[in-house]
Formats: structure tokens, C-alpha cells, sequence
């Protein structure tokens, strides 16, 4: 099994709680994911994080969480 880079890794887990944010509405899971997003943006060239940084700004703004 071949082993995955950590921004991957770390993309699909967050995708895993970006799934609870609509139901959630919690200001913690969302501050969260803001500082992954953060973490996450130098490797968006990788295409699971530029996929889950896709997500993470479409789910935020639908829910009225997205950030300036």
C-alpha cells in the first residue's frame, strides 16, 4: 500500500467534519476548519486539497460561515 502525503490525508479528514457543519452550525467546528483551510492552502496544488478548499469555501458560504 502506497502511503499518502499528509495534506491529503489531512484534506480527507476534514472533509469528513465539513460534512457536520451544516447541521452543526458550531462557531468551534467552524473556527476549525478556518485554521485547516489556512494550514491546507500552501498544498493547493495537490488536487484533494484544492477539492476540499473548493468545498470548504462553497459549504461556508451557504451556511453563512464563510470567512472574508
Amino acid at each position: 500500500m502506497r502511503e499518502r502525503p499528509e495534506p491529503e490525508a489531512a484534506a480527507e479528514a476534514a472533509g469528513r467534519l465539513l460534512q457536520f457543519l451544516p447541521e452543526v452550525r458550531s462557531d468551534r467546528l467552524l473556527q476549525s476548519l478556518h485554521s485547516v483551510a489556512g494550514a491546507l492552502q500552501r498544498h493547493n496544488r495537490v488536487p484533494a486539497v484544492a477539492s476540499w478548499i473548493e468545498e470548504y469555501r462553497t459549504t461556508t458560504t451557504a451556511t453563512g460561515g464563510g470567512r472574508p
